[in-house]
């Protein structure tokens, strides 16, 4: 016999069907962990092109004391023959180690080269040879004569003549330019402010205008 008596129907507790929520990550939260990677990268890559800028300074200035050592070998009068043949003008070399023409052209005379000097003169063509030999600068003394920057009348002898022997180095090798007049005086774009800029012209000279306002 059948019986029609129905039997109540059972779920499952609610709790029992649900499953618990997984931790998620917000966009925000992405973002936050992105922004600090990209500075902790930053920071690195930052340290990194110090160190690395640091190194080359380094195997630049060592090179060059070596060579001249190896410059100073020579008798001064041969250091200024040598100097000279180069094609730089008497007062450039005067200014660029630290004494008079008149004391050059003594030099030049009758000798008299005190060891400090002569030790100067030695440093200055071993320069020329590096900035010559590792970075491909012919005419090295025209080059010296050059603005390292259409933005202001900065030259290589005005950076070698108040110590800046590394921003000469430097140049050579490539570096920017203003990154270097920055380092050679910070407040370079007030000083060499000018009304007039250079541009080319049709008839493909540089030529000079006033700035537009």
């Amino acid at each position: 016999m059948t019986s029609n008596v129905r039997r109540p129907i059972t779920t499952a507790p609610t709790s029992s069907l649900v499953q618990p929520d997984e931790p998620t990550t917000t966009v925000a939260t992405q973002l936050d962990e992105l922004a600090e990677t990209a500075g902790s990268l930053r920071s690195t890559t930052k340290f990194m092109a110090e160190d690395t800028s640091a190194l080359h300074q380094k195997v630049q200035f060592t090179s060059w004391q070596h060579r001249t050592t190896e410059r100073g070998r020579l008798a001064p009068k041969t250091l200024l023959e040598e100097i000279g043949d180069l094609g730089f003008a008497w007062r450039d070399v005067a200014r660029m180690i630290g004494v008079s023409v008149p004391a050059v052209q003594k030099w030049r005379r009758s000798g008299g080269v005190t060891g400090e000097n002569r030790r100067r003169l030695a440093s200055l063509l071993a320069l020329c040879d590096e900035i010559t030999d590792r970075y491909g600068i012919q005419e090295v003394a025209s080059w010296f004569e050059m603005p390292i920057s259409a933005h202001a009348p900065v030259t290589p002898i005005d950076l070698y003549a108040e110590g800046q022997s590394t921003l000469v180095l430097d140049h050579a090798w490539g570096c920017d330019s203003e990154e270097i007049l920055t380092a050679y005086d910070p407040n370079w774009r007030d000083r060499f402010r000018s009304d007039f800029e250079v541009y080319l012209d049709t008839d493909g000279e540089m030529s000079i205008r006033p700035k537009e306002a």
